[in-house]
């Protein structure tokens, strides 16, 4: 009778033992998380337990607060280069409307000429540039909790916008070469799907030399393909740069500055409706893939490069 009284003693005692140590481990756990939370610190909780359960814990927990250090150190990269996106479109904005009033007051005076309202309009064309990007930002915020999704014509919607833009690939000396099958359909969002266009015919008046071309087919397989393509001035580009927001192959002032952003508009854009975007520089010649999905699902979208 004693020795069970003992052995239930000795039971209870290493059960008591054990709580206090998991509840000293709980609370271990407890301050180094009050700690994190009020202090600017990359510390992680620590565990003294051999109790597997509370190891675990302490490693979930962990998991948890690496994840979301990383997804901060995204945002506030993201954050930054947004910001650095709109102080230099404001201050590219500024400039030529600073100096297409500076014109248009000579005009008004009198002593313009041809030379002069060429630069005017030069100047207010570069003013309607950056503000397409920055239509495109904002289009992409908007989109970013649902897609308003039809069915388009695609054939006639790429005719249409190469339509819109005649005047302007000719003014650039641009021929294009028309390869689109007729017919071809998709459910889409229509307004992105009109941007994702212009976006690429922009790329165009800022780099082709000579010639463009556009194919649009339907493949066996139900996929569609659409390619922006244009011969190029100079080497091969480093198309894997280009990828990348606020990049551009052109380092020139000779030309309207780009601020690398459209061709990673139009990689945000197709991404997503569900597509995806290619590109290939070799001899001259520039081409922009995308592979376009029929019906992409109304979801949730998130600002992934823009």
């Amino acid at each position: 009778m004693k020795v069970a009284a003992l052995v239930l003693g000795l039971v209870a005692l290493a059960l008591a033992i054990g709580l206090i140590m998991l509840i000293t481990d709980l609370k271990r756990i407890s301050d180094d998380l009050d700690f994190i939370n009020h202090a600017d610190t990359n510390a992680l909780v620590t565990t003294g337990s051999n109790i597997g359960l509370i190891r675990t814990l302490a490693d979930r927990i962990n998991a948890v607060l690496n994840k979301t250090r990383r997804l901060q150190i995204t945002q506030a990269e993201q954050n930054k280069q947004v910001r650095q996106m709109l102080t230099n479109l404001t201050h590219d904005i500024k400039t030529p409307l600073t100096v297409a009033r500076g014109y248009a007051q000579l005009l008004k005076e009198g002593s313009a000429d041809q030379e002069q309202l060429g630069k005017i309009l030069n100047n207010l064309q570069s003013v309607d540039h950056y503000l397409h990007y920055l239509m495109d930002f904002n289009l992409i915020q908007e989109k970013s909790v649902s897609l308003d999704l039809t069915r388009v014509n695609l054939s006639a919607l790429v005719q249409q916008e190469l339509f819109n833009a005649f005047d302007s690939l000719t003014a650039r000396s641009v021929t294009v070469e028309p390869r689109i099958q007729t017919g071809v359909e998709i459910t889409t969002d229509q307004i992105m799907m009109s941007r994702i266009i212009q976006n690429l015919i922009g790329n165009w008046l800022k780099y082709a030399e000579e010639s463009a071309w556009v194919d649009l087919h339907k493949s066996e397989d139900g996929r569609i393909h659409l390619v922006f393509g244009n011969k190029t001035t100079g080497e091969a580009v480093d198309v894997d740069r280009l990828m990348e927001r606020f990049q551009t192959d052109d380092q020139s002032r000779t030309k309207i500055r780009s601020t690398g952003l459209g061709l990673s508009i139009v990689d945000s854009l197709v991404d997503s409706l569900g597509g995806s975007m290619r590109l290939e520089s070799a001899n001259g010649i520039f081409l922009v893939h995308l592979l376009l999905s029929d019906a992409p699902r109304s979801r949730e979208l998130y600002l992934v490069r823009v």
